[in-house]
């Protein structure tokens, strides 16, 4: 089959096509006949080694296709059928992947292409909103990289949970200016936030901050909360995290929280099946919507360069066939 790999880390130039043996599932897992493949910021942090992986290693963590193969105490889905999946082991990014039965959810008509467009970011603002910021009807909610696909459907999706007030921010003008169609009442760059936190709120500060970012806008945030406001670290694009004590938490009185997807499946699959099957509920139901670009195999080192850089204008999403 074919598929994506990388044998050491670096840049979007250690991406390489190859022809590798396809996979075959294990008890309580699914094989898949991939069609669509997901291109997540994920893929890129894993690629420059922020985090290590064994390697060699192919991306992918959200695919959309035909259930290809069963494994043994697989129940509930049929060869054959279409489905949307989240490997655990990424290898998304191939003509077949495996992965778990209880992260394989079926398409229900839902357009594979959109499915593995949202799939794992559908999934994470569900769970962060829903779950790590306890988001309640009238908060006030921040998100720091509004323009990236995950802040583009968490900016819909607070507004679609009744929070009063959702703000976006961005690194540049141009970002934040591409936030503002993100459905966000507001958006601005990091720089703007500090003066106009007390106009937009108040005076009192933002009940929930959603902070995928890290670096100097991570160190800002408490400066921002309300009292008794939730800071909720879904990611470190910067790959600069800050130092918090807890004697902080305590006198500041607010609420440090934490939504990592592979954290959750680790220990409750049951709740991240819970949260894609909500999230891809809301995609199909035109309640979570982004722009979407199809590419080939020969497009997936840009796509990778364009998601590092900041410049990408769009999800980027594998067809492999």
């Amino acid at each position: 089959m074919r598929a994506v790999r990388y044998t050491r880390t670096g840049g979007p130039e250690v991406l390489e096509l190859v022809d590798l043996p396809a996979p075959l599932p294990g008890p309580g897992e699914v094989a898949i006949d991939v069609s669509h493949a997901g291109v997540h910021f994920a893929d890129v942090m894993f690629r420059r080694g922020q985090f290590p992986i064994e390697l060699p290693a192919v991306p992918g963590i959200e695919v959309a296709g035909t259930v290809a193969a069963l494994g043994a105490g697989v129940t509930g889905l049929q060869v054959g059928e279409p489905v949307v999946a989240v490997p655990t082991g990424f290898g998304g990014n191939a003509e077949r992947v495996v992965a778990p039965a209880v992260t394989t959810l079926p398409l229900n008509g839902l357009d594979p292409l959109l499915a593995a467009a949202t799939a794992c970011n559908a999934a994470t603002a569900v769970g962060t909103l829903r779950g790590a910021a306890r988001l309640t009807a009238g908060d006030r909610v921040l998100v720091l990289g509004a323009s990236g696909g995950l802040g583009s459907l968490l900016g819909r999706l607070a507004t679609a949970y009744g929070a009063a007030l959702v703000v976006g921010a961005a690194s540049t003008s141009d970002r934040a200016a591409r936030a503002g169609a993100n459905g966000y009442r507001h958006a601005f760059t990091y720089a703007e936030l500090a003066e106009r936190t007390p106009e937009l709120t108040d005076g009192h500060g933002f009940d929930v901050i959603v902070d995928s970012v890290g670096g100097e806008p991570r160190a800002q945030a408490r400066g921002l909360l309300a009292v008794l406001g939730r800071h909720v670290v879904i990611g470190n694009a910067a790959d600069q995290d800050i130092s918090l004590g807890a004697n902080q938490v305590w006198f500041d009185s607010f609420t440090l929280a934490g939504y990592n997807l592979g954290g959750v499946l680790a220990r409750r699959p049951d709740l991240l099946r819970a949260h894609l099957a909500e999230g891809l509920r809301l995609v199909a139901d035109g309640t979570l919507t982004l722009d979407v670009r199809e590419i080939g195999w020969d497009g997936v080192a840009e796509a990778h360069a364009r998601l590092e850089g900041r410049t990408a204008e769009a999800k980027y999403v594998l067809r492999t066939a």
